[in-house]
This record gives structure tokens, C-alpha cells and sequence, in this order.
């Protein structure tokens, strides 16, 4: 756990602090998103775990479709590609993300990832879980 958190730390140093000069300029470094709280306004914590996994999905919502309530155990990054992302929380309440944007979603908290705009929607989602456990919750049925 320590390696992944040594990793992200790591990564966010250099890509906060750290201009990269190519010979030919053609490596542009543009930082995207830092921070330690999620859109919810709580502090992220990492699995106490021997098993730690980064894993990452991408993600296609079409127009006036969405994701489908769900919610994160784990800390998660999303990071919006294409479109425009609407998060939908329980409370009725939302955000919404534009192309470009990056931002630490919610843990253990019910919401659902909207597309309300009229072109596709595309975003990259990487979750800092644990091996052998979900990084997703979906509701029972009943």
C-alpha cells in the first residue's frame, strides 16, 4: 500500500512541480487535477491493505443515458475525455465535469454519472483499491 501511495504521490509531484524541457519543446506538461478531498468535501483515505491494486476503466455513456446508481468503496479519480459528465447524488443534488477536468469522486455514497448533453460522453476512471474486492457497489434488488 505504501508503494501505491509513494506512486501517486510521485506522480502528482512531478506533475504539479516539475516543467519538462524536451530538446525540440514537443513534451507539454499540463497539470489536471491535485487534491485531497473528494467532490463529497472528504478527505480521501487509502485501503489499509498487503493487497494493494490500481485498476482503470474507460467509460462510454451515450447522450440522455447514465451510469446507474452506484457507489466506490476505494478512493477514485475520474477524468472527463470527451462531453460532459452530470454526477447525480441521493440528495438530488449535482456536478458536472467538462471535458479536460479531473476530480476525486465520492466514496461510499450513492450517485449516478449522467450524460445530459447531446454528444457522446467519454471518461477515464481509476480506482486505488484492493485486490480481490470490488472498486464498484451497485444497489441489491429486491
Amino acid at each position: 500500500m505504501r508503494t501505491i501511495f509513494s506512486i501517486l504521490l510521485i506522480m502528482v509531484f512531478v506533475q504539479t512541480t516539475v516543467s519538462v524541457r524536451a530538446e525540440q519543446q514537443d513534451v507539454k506538461l499540463t497539470a489536471v487535477m491535485k487534491g485531497s478531498t473528494t467532490i463529497g468535501g472528504k478527505q480521501i483515505e487509502y485501503p489499509k491493505t498487503d493487497k494493494a491494486e490500481m485498476a482503470s476503466v474507460l467509460i462510454d455513456i451515450q447522450p440522455g443515458k447514465e451510469s446507474g446508481r452506484h457507489m466506490h468503496p476505494v478512493p477514485t479519480y475520474v477524468h472527463v475525455l470527451e462531453g460532459t459528465l452530470t454526477v447525480e447524488f441521493e440528495d438530488g443534488s449535482c456536478q458536472t465535469f467538462q471535458a479536460g477536468s479531473g476530480f476525486l469522486e465520492v466514496v461510499n455514497t450513492w450517485h449516478n454519472g449522467k450524460n445530459l448533453g447531446d454528444v457522446p460522453l467519454k471518461f477515464l476512471v481509476v480506482f486505488a483499491g484492493e485486490e480481490g474486492k470490488p472498486n464498484l457497489i451497485r444497489p441489491e434488488k429486491h
